[in-house]
């Protein structure tokens, strides 16, 4: 096994825990929010990269093992998921790229805006590493999305091309 496929798998494993994680909150959320139409837009768009990692499994599953089909239409869907992924991912990397854009005194001041009344504010220091440590990791998950997305196409176009070799080789057998 290669270390790119080993990353790929990594990723895909990474992404569903973590894309499942978020559907999981998300359906709570579904339970309690008034706005339905935010909340099927939500889940609508992390399905997508949920659904396309679970077909990165399938699709490692028929790269690891010839002899695994996989139906005829699989190949334009994970094209159409990657595509999707991948804007998902750019989607993330503009909205850290506009969190960033907003002054630290100004993020401070809608934190405190946004606090409970009576209850202990946390000192400035804190409040700026935790935005510092929760942007860092939205994009890593944006990185690993666009990666697994990149990486899901890359096998795909091997699979695809082994499997044309391999029908080649049969007709040739045939005759």
């Amino acid at each position: 096994m290669s270390f790119s496929f080993g990353f790929f798998r990594f990723l895909t494993y990474g992404n569903l825990f973590v894309v499942g994680f978020f559907v999981l909150m998300a359906l709570m959320a579904l339970l309690v929010v008034g706005n339905m139409s935010a909340m099927v837009a939500t889940m609508f768009t992390i399905g997508i990269v949920f659904i396309h990692n679970i077909l990165c499994l399938h699709l490692q599953k028929a790269v690891k093992d010839p002899e695994v089909t996989i139906s005829s239409n699989f190949y334009t869907f994970i094209i159409i998921l990657s595509v999707l992924s991948i804007l998902y991912s750019i989607y993330i990397f503009f909205s850290v790229s506009a969190m960033m854009a907003v002054s630290e005194a100004d993020f401070i001041k809608m934190v405190d805006a946004n606090s409970m009344q009576g209850a202990e504010k946390p000192p400035p220091g804190m409040i700026s590493a935790i935005r510092k440590v929760v942007f860092g990791l939205i994009g890593i998950h944006g990185l690993a999305i666009a990666g697994n997305a990149v990486l899901s196409l890359i096998f795909l176009r091997k699979w695809k091309k082994e499997q044309a070799a391999r029908e080649e080789e049969e007709t040739t057998l045939d005759l």
